[in-house]
């Protein structure tokens, strides 16, 4: 692991916070909460292909493929936070909770991951 470039150390460390953030929990009402796998964040995971194996064969990732799935990853997280987001007894509540967070951190992982890619670090 110390002969790992930085780039491959972001990629793959990303790509292992997206599956603990699978672990925590994504919705919490108080009452009732559900985790990454429940809501089906598995398929986020998809998004980590590419990049993964493109680093694991110690090729460079193609930049702009790199940021649009990074960048995919990021809006889709998103959109999966604001959809979260009710109207109890006329008070707006967003639902969302630390596991879309972690997720999101692990795709601007991934984007940091691909720029040092691409600079050769």
């Amino acid at each position: 692991m110390a002969n790992w470039s930085l780039s491959k150390k972001l990629i793959i460390g990303s790509f292992l916070l997206s599956i603990i953030s699978l672990f925590f929990k994504w919705v919490d009402v108080g009452l009732f909460s559900v985790n990454g796998f429940q809501q089906q964040g598995y398929l986020f995971l998809l998004i980590f292909i590419y990049p993964l194996i493109r680093v694991n064969q110690g090729k460079h990732i193609n930049k702009v493929g790199g940021y649009v799935l990074a960048l995919l990853g990021i809006i889709g997280v998103i959109l999966f936070i604001m959809s979260k987001t009710e109207t109890i007894f006329g008070v707006t509540v967003n639902a969302a909770s630390t596991g879309m967070y972690f997720m999101l951190i692990s795709f601007v992982g991934l984007a940091a991951g691909v720029y040092f890619n691409a600079k050769g670090r």
